[in-house]
């Protein structure tokens, strides 16, 4: 997982590092970077920082960027996450022979034996 954060936000601070950004500029942006989007899965981080890398020209355009793409996302991921599986449907209460026949005779009906082979 941290992984693919360092990976993703490494990627985006290479596009818009400015030349003068130190190495230590650079750590202290990726831990902040870190710090406000750890809340995303990673494979919406990744949506995120794709769209980053296509739209942003400066570091700090980046986390708000990542953030006002994901956030449709995370939406339905929490929608998602407070969905419960529908309860089992019970077992299909199925008639017997005699039952079906019993009905047809109730209401005065024959058994269609037209698509029997």
């Amino acid at each position: 997982m941290r992984k693919v954060f360092r990976n993703e936000l490494t990627a985006c601070l290479t596009l818009v590092a400015p030349v003068g950004m130190t190495e230590e500029a650079k750590r202290d942006w990726l831990a902040v970077a870190w710090d406000t989007l750890k809340h995303l899965p990673p494979s919406i981080l990744t949506s995120g920082a794709r769209k980053a890398r296509l739209l942003c020209d400066h570091p700090s355009k980046v986390v708000p960027t990542i953030v006002a793409e994901t956030a449709e996302m995370m939406r339905w991921h929490a929608d998602a996450a407070r969905d419960k599986p529908s309860p089992a449907l019970p077992p299909p209460d199925y008639c017997s022979a005699a039952d079906a026949a019993s009905i047809l005779a109730e209401f005065g009906l024959k058994r269609d034996t037209s698509g029997d082979r």
